[in-house]
């Protein structure tokens, strides 16, 4: 087939075709990307489209919170709602990204019972071993808050490797 002929059949195509051939242009870039972000480890590979969930388990993260007057005890789930927190989170779909300020105050005031004590936030994932193959459940963020006063907190954390703190002026 001539150049000719090539740009004479597209000049023939109709405007679904135009359509369709966009929506499948973009799709397969979409694919490409996510799959370049998930061997980044930048985002869960089951979420936002899900193309990279075939190279890994499910992480399923999960919070789990601790008094960290107690150190080893971990408060029941029963006790607190972390609904609002997972969703300012964005359900820990950006892997490396830092539990947010404004997270931490959405968590406060649903669950003002745990105002002015300090606490750690550990959110654990899947991580999947070669050798025996299995699933091992492993820390993937640590975020601690420590009250200061009644109204003023600081926080710190680790996420990926990166560290990062705050002082937060909280009015309940």
């Amino acid at each position: 087939m001539s150049s000719g002929n090539f740009f004479a059949s597209l000049k023939k195509l109709s405007g679904k075709h135009y359509i369709i051939i966009s929506l499948l242009t973009v799709h397969t870039s979409w694919i490409v990307y996510h799959m370049n972000l998930v061997s980044q480890e930048l985002i869960n590979p089951w979420k936002l489209g899900g193309y990279g969930m075939y190279t890994k388990p499910a992480n399923r993260a999960s919070l789990r919170l601790y008094d960290i007057r107690s150190e080893t005890e971990k408060l029941s789930k029963k006790t607190y709602t972390s609904k609002g927190f997972r969703s300012a989170n964005y359900r820990y779909s950006f892997r490396c990204r830092p539990i947010s300020e404004a997270s931490l105050l959405i968590f406060l005031k649903d669950n003002p019972h745990l105002e002015n004590v300090d606490l750690r936030f550990t959110i654990k994932e899947r991580e999947f071993r070669r050798n025996p193959i299995r699933t091992k459940l492993i820390n993937h963020s640590v975020t601690e808050i420590r009250w200061q006063q009644k109204d003023r907190f600081t926080y710190s954390g680790k996420v990926c490797g990166n560290e990062y703190t705050g002082i937060v002026d909280y009015k309940s």
